[in-house]
């Protein structure tokens, strides 16, 4: 990832851990962990670690046992477009 394509992706990290703080669930929590990670992978440029924090990050924010309220998940899908944007897929 180059620097240019940084900054959207840790924008929108920290946009979503703002969203995460605010709710006092144990997924959130779990969340913010895997935002951590994320945060960590992007820093060593760990592709894996990448695709598994942002896969998890989205498992817990927006899957089909989710209770994240809707503001969360808008969060996270912008951090999932920004992650695209800097050629990451998961």
């Amino acid at each position: 990832m180059t620097e240019a394509s940084d900054q959207p992706v840790t924008d929108r990290l920290n946009d979503l851990r703002a969203a995460l703080r605010a709710d006092p669930s144990p997924d959130a929590e779990r969340a913010l962990y895997q935002c951590d990670r994320l945060e960590q992978a992007l820093k060593f440029w760990h592709a894996e670690g990448i695709r598994f924090a942002a896969f998890t990050i989205d498992r817990l924010v927006c899957g089909p046992d989710s209770r994240m309220s809707e503001a969360i998940r808008r969060h996270a899908a912008a951090l999932r477009e920004a992650l695209a944007g800097a050629g990451h897929r998961f």
